[in-house]
């Protein structure tokens, strides 16, 4: 299995009339929560593991069992919960997801058709799409050239000088494979030990 994350075709700003988005920060947490169940549930899971002669990842019972979805909308939910299995399956449990930390893991996977990606009636002068995602107001994007190839979009908040998620500066990464959920996904490979700390 390769190290490697998938390469998003386009990433663009993401914008408001108002730049309020305390709906996506709220998603944004609701996702994280549920991260951290699995984490924290995953970790012991595979060291029982190791001590069997074969390695049996766990079921998408055990999984919903330990993680509640909070909150999460259904098609990530269970787009998530597949890709820990494979993610399991693929390395036998000898490896770990992401430490959940704020500083690494802060965005919101969509796999289609969590996401509706339009273009904007609002501004018809400009190549403006609307993308609207379960639970929170639209965000706009300039730029986009085949709305129809997108199949996959990560929602985030831009890193900060300090590496730390900007909750007023937002961006959206656009793929045209549907990857359903990357289980081993990071928003950057900063230590969240120097995270916010000026050199």
């Amino acid at each position: 299995m390769t190290d490697e994350l998938p390469r998003w075709n386009v990433r663009l700003n993401v914008t408001r009339a108002f730049a309020d988005y305390g709906d996506l920060l709220s998603i944004v947490g609701q996702h994280f929560r549920t991260f951290q169940q699995i984490e924290a549930f995953l970790g012991p899971y595979n060291a029982r593991q190791r001590g069997l002669k074969f390695y049996t990842p766990p079921t998408r019972e055990q999984l919903r069992a330990v993680c509640k979805q909070g909150g999460m909308n259904d098609v990530t939910y269970f787009a998530l919960l597949g890709s820990v299995i494979r993610f399991c399956e693929n390395t036998k449990g000898t490896r770990a997801l992401p430490t959940p930390h704020p500083s690494t893991v802060h965005s919101i996977q969509l796999p289609e058709p969590a996401f509706e990606l339009t273009r904007s009636s609002q501004n018809a002068t400009m190549s403006t799409h609307e993308l609207r995602v379960p639970g929170a107001e639209p965000v706009y994007l300039s730029g986009v050239r085949s709305p129809e190839a997108v199949k996959f979009v990560i929602l985030r908040p831009k890193l900060s000088k300090l590496g730390t998620p900007s909750p007023n500066d937002w961006e959206a990464l656009l793929f045209n494979q549907n990857h359903g959920y990357i289980a081993n996904w990071v928003d950057t490979s900063i230590n969240p030990r120097w995270s916010g700390i000026y050199h």
